[in-house]
């Protein structure tokens, strides 16, 4: 397609939007594929490079690409419909969208808790929790990152339940499995806030996105059979890439 037109009132940028999409839908690039530069779609299209920006930016709006900064423009398809309920488990949710979960532990520590934390696991300040960084994957490619408080006392030993899994993407990873090898029955989610906000640099890297681009951050915690706070966890989620769903 070259030198487009404005036509039956359709912007030339939307046009090509179109087109785009149309290259994706039929497979011409894939999910994760690289779409070419700017300044060669400009020139397949007739157009100069601001048109072809805006459409971009149009289609990134619409998550069916990602830009990042630096690398090009990525095409994102089929999002993973990630649901979340008081026992909808990352596992799951992977499984039923046909993918491969793994998780990889990047950090355990031991730290004093501060004040939110505390008043989330019903703990003292300062008292001692178990910090876990995870990394979890549909098919090897980033999914979300998840920063996890454990009390210590209350989960005696749930630090190396944690490092008996090393820092490689397992399949073997479970937090339900993890509590019911500690004793811990009735596991499940009691409070689940969800938000939107730009992402830390970390954040950023860990999921491989630009940090112009908003992540979808769930602030959770959850509880044992008494009621007792076993767990608080930050976890961000791409929002090109998952769409959350809340099971009621």
């Amino acid at each position: 397609m070259a030198n487009l037109s404005e036509r039956e009132g359709i912007s030339v940028w939307r046009q090509i939007g179109d087109a785009l999409l149309r290259d994706i839908e039929n497979g011409r690039f894939r999910a994760e594929s690289r779409l070419p530069p700017s300044g060669e779609l400009a020139q397949r299209f007739g157009v100069n490079r601001h048109t072809v920006l805006r459409s971009i930016s149009h289609l990134q709006a619409e998550g069916v690409v990602r830009v990042e900064r630096g690398r090009g423009t990525y095409v994102v398809v089929n999002r993973l419909e990630y649901r979340l309920g008081p026992r909808r488990w990352f596992e799951q949710n992977l499984l039923d969208s046909g993918k491969a979960p793994t998780r990889t532990v990047l950090t355990v520590t031991e730290m004093e808790a501060e004040a939110p934390i505390a008043t989330a696991l019903n703990l003292r300040k300062g008292a001692p929790v178990v910090f876990v960084k995870t990394m979890g994957e549909a098919d090897g490619f980033p999914v979300n990152f998840g920063c996890h408080y454990f009390p210590a006392k209350r989960l005696a030993g749930i630090g190396e339940a944690f490092r008996h899994f090393g820092d490689k993407p397992t399949a073997k990873l479970s937090f339900a499995e993890i509590f019911r090898s500690l004793g811990v029955s009735g596991y499940r989610r009691r409070t689940i806030r969800i938000r939107s906000r730009l992402p830390s640099q970390e954040e950023s890297w860990r999921l491989r996105l630009p940090q112009s681009e908003h992540v979808l951050e769930t602030e959770v915690t959850s509880v044992d059979a008494d009621e007792r706070p076993v767990a608080h966890a930050l976890t961000c989620f791409c929002s090109s890439r998952v769409e959350l769903i809340m099971d009621v």
